[in-house]
């Protein structure tokens, strides 16, 4: 499953990467132009087709402890995008580096806020902690 994966993110880079060099040469746009759509189709594939990574938890005196399989984060596919489209203002004028870095600030208190949403533990249900059954007439 996981190399089936891979070859779908590695096809749709490829299509991208051919089609960018395709629009050049018919001369509808330069690539030094929309290079920046990589970043953000890249950053798309990360989303959509997550690698398993293998951690090793507990080095001890050199030994490795248990694997624990890993999947890749979850904002770094975003950050890809975000840069990628930075860029791409960048490069057709619409807007310049210079104008956007306070842009920079407010992805990364959006980061801190959605990391801290995905972590939080699931708040425990308030009621009688010896019953977990439903009292009657009473719906779950």
């Amino acid at each position: 499953m996981r190399e089936e994966r891979s070859g779908i993110g590695t096809g749709v880079l490829l299509i991208t990467i051919g089609l960018l060099f395709m629009a050049d040469r018919q001369g509808y746009a330069s690539f030094d132009r929309l290079w920046p759509v990589i970043l953000i189709v890249l950053g798309a594939i990360s989303l959509l087709f997550p690698r398993e990574r293998v951690m090793h938890v507990g080095v001890v005196a050199g030994r490795r402890g248990a694997a624990r399989r890993v999947r890749s984060r979850f904002s770094g596919g975003l950050w890809l995008i975000f840069i990628g489209g930075l860029f791409l203002a960048n490069q057709n004028h619409w807007l310049s580096i210079r104008e956007s870095w306070p842009l920079f600030i407010v992805a990364g208190g959006l980061a801190m806020i959605a990391g801290n949403i995905r972590r939080r533990p699931a708040e425990p249900e308030t009621g009688d902690p010896g019953n977990d059954s439903p009292a009657a007439g009473q719906w779950p």
